[in-house]
């Protein structure tokens, strides 16, 4: 069952659960990145073989979306990246106890080593291209040259990319791309180049961010029962 943070009366750190925020590789010594947790609590690293969940301590209840504890989660995890690679997992990842964690950790193993591989110094990077409002009825197959143009220039600087929904009839293209992030620069100046080839168009261009198109963020749900 999912799981959300509660405020509560100040408890032992044996007795709060723990709130991951993303995986990274695990440096043999403890990391703190400063109090960016819920309500201000510590972030820091746990140890799990060679990979480390980020954590905070947390009091523990039934989970719910709340905007302010999206942004929080969301702010810890581009500060860890700053400075790691980072596999990133779902909003709402808490646990009961340490033990717990280890448990999803465990099960977790294999999919998160595999995961590290994808993510190791890299960022992902999203671009959606617009139409202007008086070009929507652009045929299917101007759309798709265009489209096409954007992504051989794109891959060429990326190591992978992933076509997302298309949620408006204006949108052309609405992609993900991993990038190296030695690379960025050079993927940015694609972006520049394409904006003034294409500049009727209207290109969003998003990032870095961690790479939640590339790997599964659900990764320490767990199907069975008992991880929470």
């Amino acid at each position: 069952m999912v799981r959300r943070i509660l405020n509560a009366e100040k408890k032992t750190p044996e007795s709060l659960g723990k709130y991951v925020y993303c995986v990274i590789p695990y440096l043999k010594e403890r990391e703190s990145f400063g109090n960016l947790g819920f309500n201000a609590e510590e972030v820091y690293t746990l140890d799990y073989r060679d990979l480390a969940p980020v954590v905070s301590d947390v009091a523990y209840r039934d989970y719910a979306v709340d905007e302010q504890e999206v942004e929080v989660h969301r702010k810890v995890v581009e500060q860890v990246m700053k400075e790691h690679s980072v596999i990133p997992v779902a909003y709402g990842m808490a646990f009961k106890s340490k033990k717990l964690l280890q448990i999803a950790m465990s099960a977790g193993y294999q999919a998160m080593q595999k995961a590290e591989q994808v993510v190791d110094c890299k960022v992902e990077l999203g671009i959606k291209v617009f139409l202007p409002k008086d070009q929507e009825n652009m045929s299917s197959t101007t759309r798709g040259e265009i489209s096409s143009n954007f992504l051989q220039c794109l891959k060429a600087v990326s190591a992978d990319f992933k076509n997302l929904k298309l949620f408006s009839d204006r949108l052309v293209m609405n992609s993900a791309f991993l990038v190296d992030k030695k690379s960025i620069d050079n993927f940015s100046d694609q972006v520049g180049l394409l904006k003034e080839k294409y500049n009727s168009l209207m290109v969003q261009y998003s990032g870095p961010w961690p790479a939640y198109n590339f790997v599964d963020i659900h990764i320490l749900g767990g199907k069975r029962r008992g991880f929470r």
